[in-house]
């Protein structure tokens, strides 16, 4: 597998706190971060495979369904669209 060297800005406060979990973690940042990134890869792409095979048997019967059922009146507060 070929690999890429990558250069990121980011926050003091960030750089801290990764140092802070890789250091409890007996990592080093280098190895906490390239950790991070494929869990968080891995987790994207879980998702998009959830929700692609969700969406195979989608007719839209449901959802038509759901819509004809939902109350007719205001939001509930705190579900209003800003203007």
């Amino acid at each position: 597998m070929s690999q890429t060297m990558i250069s990121v800005e980011v926050p003091d406060n960030l750089v801290e706190e990764a140092l802070e979990s890789a250091a409890r973690e007996g990592k080093s940042l280098h190895q906490w971060v390239r950790s991070a990134l494929e869990d968080r890869v891995r987790l994207e792409r879980s998702a998009e495979e959830f929700f692609k095979k969700r969406a195979a048997g989608a007719t839209g019967q449901d959802l038509r369904w759901a819509l004809d059922n939902a109350p007719d009146g205001p939001p509930d507060p705190g579900d209003e669209l800003e203007p």
